[in-house]
């Protein structure tokens, strides 16, 4: 019997090949443990610098995973600041909206208020106090640092390490990708009873594209003759991972750059989905030329299609520890997977594309959109049934073969992060 090469565990052998234990997407202890020792100890993605163009405006982002409530708000100077939501009086949150623009924060409780830095600077009788020095009680500021107009935050103001840091060794190669020319956006939120990781894994492996999307997009990844959806490559780093996929060229989904190259990519895309899929064909010609740029692939930083495949898809990466970004030649995806205990998760999906000029550009991101959101809901139709089934106890560990690298080094990066070793018991 001849013996499947094991392509990608074989660049990591020390991760192992063995199965990996069920118990820390369903521990309590355990959840409690990456709050205090991973959470709250690393950068995390909370937005994009679009979200905030002018002075004053500010969005708030609730991290249960760190016990806290952020306020990120574009000050006067035009810098980006990141404070906890918590008056320095009686603790109340300051803002109560989601986003919004301000010229000051005022609590609603005893209307202290403060300006864009977190500064105090209004509080109402305050003869009434006993030797105030408003110097003192500012907001709470945390750390906040930009990637690429990615807007980090780190609930340690003196973080041990720099977000360059955090992000270069592994995406310093993909800096210069075209973030800022996608500026059309639709997204989807939704919590789902299941483990933060249980949900992350479903998106950084292919193994189940054939099962799980074969009536959406199965057909859109490239097959071997076996029907095996073998990855381009992956790379494992310190904390990030990162797994390239191949297209069937021949399909809309699995041609992104025939949108907006034309030419060959167009027609090859229009090859067999103009009789098998009519609906994706039309919008696919419709859209053709109707973005307000253009993105050649020889443009692309080296570390976007690392393996210079001409049937590249897409390369999914995992920012440690929650999010996820997808990397196309002419779009973006950027999901996160927020932990609210430690059996839920808040999803927050978002797609950005270059702005449309025309209305068959807008057609067809109309009808990505739809094809994305069902992709998701048959990514979600998983989740909650494979976390019931953890949680029955029938099997104590999960078998992984060699395309789902990427969940066997989150696993052992996260071991790693709290200070474990994989064989150690989890404390009941």
């Amino acid at each position: 019997m001849t013996e499947v090469p094991h392509r990608l565990h074989d660049k990591y052998p020390e991760l192992g090949r063995g199965p990996i234990p069920i118990e820390p997407y369903i521990s309590e202890q355990y959840w409690q443990e990456e709050k205090s020792k991973l959470f709250r100890k690393t950068w995390l993605h909370v937005g994009r610098v679009e979200e905030l163009p002018k002075a004053g405006d500010f969005f708030v982002k609730d991290l249960p995973a760190c016990d806290a409530s952020i306020i990120i708000v574009r000050t006067k100077k035009g810098d980006i600041r990141a404070m906890h939501n918590v008056c320095a009086h009686r603790m109340n949150q300051i803002v109560y909206e989601e986003r919004g623009n301000t010229r000051k924060f005022f609590c609603k409780f005893h209307g202290w208020a403060y300006d864009l830095e977190g500064n105090l600077t209004g509080v109402p009788d305050e003869d009434c106090f006993f030797d105030l020095d408003r110097c003192k009680y500012g907001l709470t500021t945390v750390a906040c640092e930009i990637w690429q107009g990615f807007i980090f935050i780190h609930v340690d103001p003196n973080p041990a390490m720099t977000l360059a840091d955090f992000m270069e060794p592994m995406y310093g190669n993909v800096e210069g990708y075209p973030f800022d020319k996608m500026t059309s956006c639709f997204s989807w939120t939704t919590e789902v009873d299941c483990n933060w990781k249980l949900a992350l894994d479903a998106f950084q492996e292919a193994y189940h594209v054939a099962y799980v999307h074969g009536n959406s997009i199965a057909d859109s990844i490239k097959t071997e003759s076996g029907g095996s959806m073998r990855p381009l490559d992956g790379l494992c780093g310190d904390y990030h991972r990162r797994l390239s996929l191949a297209g069937n060229t021949k399909t809309v989904y699995g041609n992104p750059k025939a949108v907006t190259a034309g030419g060959a990519a167009l027609e090859e895309a229009l090859a067999e989905s103009a009789a098998a899929k009519p609906i994706s064909a039309a919008a696919l010609k419709a859209g053709a030329g109707g973005a307000r740029y253009e993105f050649p692939m020889e443009e692309l930083p080296e570390g976007v299609n690392w393996t210079g495949s001409p049937d590249w898809m897409f390369d999914i990466n995992v920012v440690f520890p929650d999010f996820y970004l997808s990397l196309r030649p002419n779009y973006f995806q950027a999901y996160n997977f927020r932990p609210i205990a430690h059996d839920r998760t808040l999803v927050e999906a978002r797609v950005y594309y270059p702005e449309m000029l025309t209305a068959g550009g807008r057609f067809y991101q109309e009808y990505m959109k739809v094809q994305l959101r069902d992709v998701l809901l048959e990514d979600f139709s998983t989740l909650e049934r494979t976390q019931s089934a953890c949680e029955t106890g029938a099997k104590s560990h999960m078998i992984l073969q060699d395309y789902e690298i990427m969940v066997r080094h989150a696993f052992e990066v996260i071991e790693r992060v709290l200070g474990r070793t994989p064989a150690e018991p989890i404390p009941a």
